[in-house]
């Protein structure tokens, strides 16, 4: 190699390392940017006396009015109820339907996993619409059937606290179960045998051996489903309100939006409280399971074998149908028969499809369907992209920018939607560079994607555990650069993934009711918050067909995405079968 050559290799590395940094610190600055710099507004709000907008004095009075309020007081204990109670009883019933999917002879509990899958994708909005259609205390569909055999008149109502409690644990009971499955999988049932072999009955044996050696799963899982609470607003806004059940986030909205002027103070205090509360909430299980082991698999072999439970089997049985009876099939039915009443609760009149044709023949609704449908799409697949490259980052780097980029994409998580909505409006208006975003579909786009990416991140998570680095590093050996590699490899074995995951996300940011109440532009109106308005105006036959069609177009999607999945399979199986056959002939 001559000096010359020596020069320009120098030359091209020195080029190549500048440019890594300097797309590295814009990774970073758009990551302080997107994820850092609007929770810096929680803290500005709770001290500024207005918007950012206008010439407000920076002052303690709002955060000390608000501390001093009775309201909050009584947000903060109501609050507390639900956490502790609809936790108990998610994270209850998650670990044991996870126990019963994982380590038992339960007859149906193969369809455990795949159904509580569809629940959990099921939106907040349509399952608490569902319940208010059953059990409105005035014409709810059991309350009218209870009446038919003789129960008394509205002996079911949904808007009290024993029918939010109920909503809110059904709710959570997916996410607790899924996330514990893993945990049952995985654990030694040998013990379980032991413990049996010693004399132990069954719950003994569930309660002083099988959930102790599960203990991070079910910290964890308590810890998710509290936040998750906290951050509840759906059903909240539109059950609990009526009862005079006011939480963080209802509370939240209603010193925006109900308020005159709006108590913006107030409500970023009430925001920093809840954001404590959740930093109080990871402490607490840090300390909790510091020092100790709950190792259970080893280097011997260990029993996977279902446990046998005799005839109380169909016990379990029958809870796993309860559950989806209440959580799936009846808010179900009460949509559909909803979405075909002339008039909601008025069953003489008959049922016909005339809300779905004046959905469709109506420009606003139509229009509403669209927006939908744009808002899903594309912020699906921000989501999905943003939380890809951080996961990629995540997973792949080291030191700062490891600890750096997951710290910033945690943030969404512990953040409400309604005050992360509340934050980017703030964070906006307080730069003028930015102000021409403020009433913008943008920016509502915007804090959807950020909302959704704690979701997405997950199945980020799962799709890159399974690529070992060596593809990477053989890619890099054969002279692909990062970019190339990533999209090339990474992106194309994990777009299977990728596909399902923004299938998710664009889910998601279809229920999302919190964020476009408070960033909708006038004229864009998304079908959560348009079903909203509908059932605020009492027209909740017409939010149901709506509803039903996002639910009828997203299954057809499920469908045609099951089908090409399939065919693409065979394609390749047939594609791979004959290159061998080839070959085979060549040789």
């Amino acid at each position: 190699m001559t000096a010359t050559d020596f020069e320009r290799d120098q030359r091209a590395s020195l080029r190549r390392s500048i440019t890594s940094k300097v797309l590295w610190g814009l990774f970073i600055a758009v990551l302080a940017l997107i994820f850092i710099y609007p929770v810096t507004m929680i803290i500005l709000g709770t001290f500024r006396d207005g918007l950012p907008t206008s010439p407000a004095p920076f002052t303690l009075q709002g955060f000390v009015d608000a501390f001093t309020s009775e309201m909050t007081w009584t947000t903060l204990s109501h609050s507390s109820i639900l956490v502790v109670v609809c936790g108990a009883i998610a994270v209850s019933g998650g670990a044991m339907f996870a126990w019963v999917g994982a380590n038992t002879n339960v007859p149906g509990r193969k369809w455990l996993t795949p159904l509580m899958v569809i629940n959990l994708f099921i939106p907040p909005l349509f399952h608490t619409m569902g319940w208010l259609m059953l059990g409105n205390k005035q014409n709810g569909l059991l309350n009218q059937l209870g009446q038919l055999i003789g129960l008394p008149e509205g002996f079911i109502n949904i808007q009290s606290w024993p029918g939010l409690i109920m909503l809110l644990s059904l709710g959570y009971m997916p996410f607790a179960y899924l996330l514990m499955l893993g945990a049952f999988k995985n654990r030694d049932q040998a013990l379980d045998e032991a413990a049996s072999i010693s004399g132990a009955s069954t719950m003994r044996t569930f309660f002083t051996i099988t959930l102790p050696s599960v203990g991070p799963a079910i910290t964890g899982a308590a810890l998710l489903i509290a936040v998750l609470v906290f951050q509840a607003f759906d059903s909240p806004q539109m059950i609990g309100r009526q009862a005079g059940i006011y939480v963080f986030s209802t509370q939240i909205y209603r010193y925006v939006r109900d308020s005159v002027p709006a108590e913006y103070t107030r409500a970023f205090a009430l925001a920093l409280i809840l954001i404590i509360l959740v930093l109080v909430l990871f402490l607490v299980q840090r300390s909790l399971l510091r020092g100790r082991s709950f190792t259970t698999l080893t280097g011997k072999t260990s029993r996977r074998e279902p446990q046998e439970l005799g005839p109380v089997r169909w016990v379990f049985t029958a809870l796993i149908a309860i559950f989806m009876l209440l959580n799936l099939v009846l808010p179900l039915i009460a949509m559909i028969i909803g979405s075909m009443q002339k008039i909601y609760g008025v069953m003489n009149l008959g049922l016909s499809f005339d809300n779905y044709v004046t959905i469709l023949s109506d420009p606003k609704l139509s229009a509403t369907l669209t927006t939908t449908a744009q808002l899903a799409i594309l912020g699906g697949f921000g989501s999905m992209a943003v939380a890809l490259l951080t996961t990629y980052v995540v997973a792949r780097r080291g030191g700062f920018l490891k600890a750096y980029t997951s710290f910033a994409v945690w943030i969404p998580w512990a953040l409400p939607g309604l005050v992360l909505a509340l934050a980017y409006m703030f964070a906006i208006l307080y730069i003028p560079a930015f102000r021409p975003l403020y009433g913008t579909a943008a920016l509502m786009t915007i804090v959807l994607i950020v909302a959704t990416i704690p979701v997405s991140s997950r199945i980020a998570e799962g799709a890159l555990a399974q690529l070992s680095p060596e593809l990477e590093e053989a890619g890099a050996i054969s002279g692909a650069g990062r970019m190339r590699v990533l999209v090339s490899i990474v992106l194309r074995l994990v777009l299977p993934s990728f596909l399902a995951g923004w299938f998710l996300a664009a889910l998601f940011i279809i229920g999302n009711l919190a964020v476009p109440l408070l960033l909708a532009p006038p004229k864009v109106t998304p079908v959560s918050m348009a079903a909203y308005e509908l059932f605020l105006s009492g027209e909740m036959s017409t939010g149901a067909a709506l509803f039903m069609i996002i639910l009828a177009a997203a299954t057809v999607v499920v469908l045609v995405g099951a089908l090409a999945f399939k065919v693409f399979a065979r394609w390749q199986a047939k594609r791979g079968h004959a290159t061998t056959s080839l070959s085979h002939i060549a040789s």
